[in-house]
């Protein structure tokens, strides 16, 4: 449903899942085994604008040992170019970014 929120509580503190304290959280969270076993979307199920993120967010959770140059790492560059570029901090990766991004969209001023 278009709107809908969820809200959880998350223990905090020393004990866990055994504290009586919580901290009141909104939106979709990540939650995995210590193992990496298992990951499940706690909260509401993503849209568009956060499943991409999501996504990555288990690859980075999950399997971390495969995100190398000799796995996985260059596959996920063709498929997203500035995977591992913060384009806050990097202009030129940023513009180049923009610019093919407008290019392939048809967007002429950018």
């Amino acid at each position: 449903m278009a709107g809908q929120r969820v809200q959880t509580i998350k223990p905090t503190g020393q004990h866990g899942l055994l504290s009586k304290k919580g901290e009141l959280e909104f939106g979709t969270e990540l939650v995995s085994a210590a193992d990496r076993s298992i990951a499940a979307l706690l909260g509401a199920s993503p849209g568009a604008s956060t499943a991409a993120a999501i996504a990555l967010e288990v690859l980075e959770t999950c399997f971390p040992e495969r995100l190398t140059e000799d796995a996985w790492l260059p596959a996920l560059r063709r498929i997203l170019p500035t995977y591992g570029i913060d384009l806050k901090f990097d202009a030129a990766a940023c513009r180049q970014s923009r610019a093919e991004t407008a290019r392939v969209l048809g967007i002429a001023d950018v």
